[in-house]
């Protein structure tokens, strides 16, 4: 692989993503996953020597492989992940899901952008497979296998013939050539393909593809989307800076910390939730007695400041979390006190040896502040042994225990699922000991947070749509089950209500603010039963607008 490999690499994939249509939604990052996977797989079967530790590559090649965003992978990671490969040597990396969606695409418009893709993908791989100054028959065999089944699942689609660029068959011959300079024949091969790619030397790849200004004539510089990337936290810095010191980054102004008062008059503001708002001051008593122990010289047992919140959705969990944040910063337990709200998708990953990155950059962002763990149950799912969710809970784990004076977690989820995430490992266990409670809002609460949703938008109910609505709520309640979103449920009804008064203005002539403004009864006919008034002050249900003594021909 030669020093160049990742400008090489990222103007590849770089020009190759800029040239397939936007409205496919396929990223950059997403590439680069498959990438370093299918470069795993490769090395693992190298059988290289020296410096390679017996594979085909190392820590320092596969932090190469980046676009705009550099994954570093420690040398433990490394080897955990290409040994998973070598000790399974018949598992492959399977198609990804952004190719079969070009596919797909390619087949219903007649292009060719997938099997462009292969040949991308082959020819990265072969200056891959020479990293170790070597090109093996294993190797070769390796990306063949990888190079078919793109070009198999183009086939299957339908998408048009392209024209094929060299392959390893091509290069390594029917019999093993030790002599043959295989890193330089590789490096050809790279130079004829940026040939097919078609390159306006006019222009700069990240210019259209990342929405960067031109590079700066100075490496580096900011905005410069080739200098390097920060993956734990800190200002990106190329070599030099990082020896020298380098021009300071600009500081980020922080938005001045509320008070302690604050952010419980925020929590007491809320509506309902008044077991959890005892629940928190519990808790704020509980440290305040514990500083005054501190600062008088008494012993103070270990506390955890981690917390379990359970309940249906859209009781408030991540409201009242990101207030959770705000006290400990007033109390002086974090630094920051900002939310990071997180779910499975975004810790765990597809391919071996990427959770645990994936998670340390979520971690990196939290530190100082909460990481908000939704559906953390969903991390333990059952009947899965070999679930890469445990790889994110041991990170988490670690980084809780590393940083424990400046990061607190909040795991949240059903109140009959929680349990089994904490107990599925001991760590959990011993960490998460404080639970707070989550109640599902009656009726008359659900009609409060419906009227703070009309003030907050500059609407207003007339009364007997106040009336319809409130009873409505109460009966939502009432009849819950287990699809009951709570304010969920009452934000989806408000959307639904101003959909339908917006329809029913727009057919007035020339409607006042008034009527701009004001909620009727009229726009929840199509939405719930709601009582009519008649001419002598009578309340008659509707169905669907309809009162109950009206008959197919209307009426009277």
């Amino acid at each position: 692989m030669s020093k160049n490999f990742h400008r090489d690499y990222a103007d590849s994939v770089g020009h190759f993503c800029q040239s397939i249509p936007s409205s496919l939604g396929i990223s950059a990052q997403e590439i680069d996953t498959y990438f370093r996977a299918c470069t795993l797989c490769l090395w693992a079967v190298g059988g290289g020597t020296g410096a390679t530790g017996g594979w085909g590559g190392d820590v320092t090649g596969i932090n190469q492989i980046y676009t705009d965003r550099q994954v570093k992978f420690s040398p433990a990671q490394f080897d955990k992940a290409i040994s998973y490969y070598q000790a399974n040597p018949h598992y492959t990396v399977g198609v990804p899901e952004f190719f079969q969606k070009l596919a797909g695409a390619d087949a219903a418009a007649g292009t060719t952008y997938s099997r462009t893709f292969a040949e991308v993908q082959k020819n990265l791989l072969m200056l891959c497979a020479a990293y170790d100054g070597a090109f093996s028959f294993a190797e070769s065999r390796r990306i063949t296998l990888l190079y078919d089944q793109l070009v198999q699942c183009c086939d299957e689609a339908g998408v048009p013939a392209a024209p094929a660029t060299p392959g390893p068959g091509d290069y390594l011959g029917g019999a093993p050539q030790p002599s043959r300079d295989a890193g330089k024949e590789l490096n050809d091969i790279m130079n004829e393909f940026s040939k097919v790619l078609h390159r306006d030397n006019r222009r700069n790849v990240y210019d259209d593809f990342f929405g960067a200004p031109p590079l700066s004539k100075n490496p580096g510089a900011p905005g410069d989307p080739m200098s390097p990337l920060p993956v734990a936290g800190g200002a990106p810095e190329t070599e030099k800076e990082a020896s020298a010191g380098g021009p300071a980054a600009p500081e980020e102004r922080e938005e001045p910390r509320p008070t302690l008062e604050e952010a419980l008059a925020e929590l007491d503001g809320l509506i309902g939730l008044d077991v959890v708002k005892k629940d928190v001051d519990s808790l704020v008593n509980l440290v305040k007695v514990r500083k005054l122990r501190q600062e008088r010289g008494m012993k103070t047992p270990d506390m955890s400041f981690h917390l379990v919140f359970s309940g249906n959705p859209g009781t408030g969990k991540t409201t009242v979390a990101r207030i959770i944040g705000k006290v400990y910063s007033a109390l002086g337990i974090l630094s920051k006190g900002h939310l990071v709200e997180v779910d499975r998708s975004g810790l765990v990953a597809g391919y071996v040896g990427q959770t645990a990155i994936k998670t340390q950059e979520v971690v990196a962002k939290a530190l100082g502040g909460v990481l908000f763990i939704d559906e953390a149950y969903t991390l333990t799912p059952e009947n899965a042994d070999k679930d890469f969710g445990q790889e994110s809970i041991d990170t988490i784990l670690k980084a809780m225990e590393d940083h424990r004076d400046d990061f607190v977690v909040i795991v949240a989820g059903y109140a009959t699922l929680m349990p089994r995430f904490i107990d599925s490992n001991p760590g959990l266990k011993s960490r998460f000991n404080k639970y707070l409670y989550f109640e599902d809002y009656n009726g008359e609460q659900l009609f409060e947070i419906f009227k703070g949703r009309v003030d907050r938008s500059d609407y207003r109910l007339d009364e007997a749509a106040a009336s319809a609505v409130k009873d409505h709520l109460q009966e939502l309640y009432e009849d819950r089950d287990g699809n009951f979103g709570n304010a969920r449920d009452v934000r989806n009804l408000f959307e639904k209500i101003v959909s339908a008064q917006a329809d029913r203005v727009a057919r007035l002539e020339d409607p006042t603010d008034e009527d701009i403004s004001t909620i009727t009864v009229e726009d929840l006919k199509e939405l719930m039963d709601v009582p009519l008034r008649t001419a002598e002050g009578e309340e008659k249900e509707c169905e669907n607008g309809v009162p109950e003594d009206q008959g197919p021909a209307g009426g009277q």
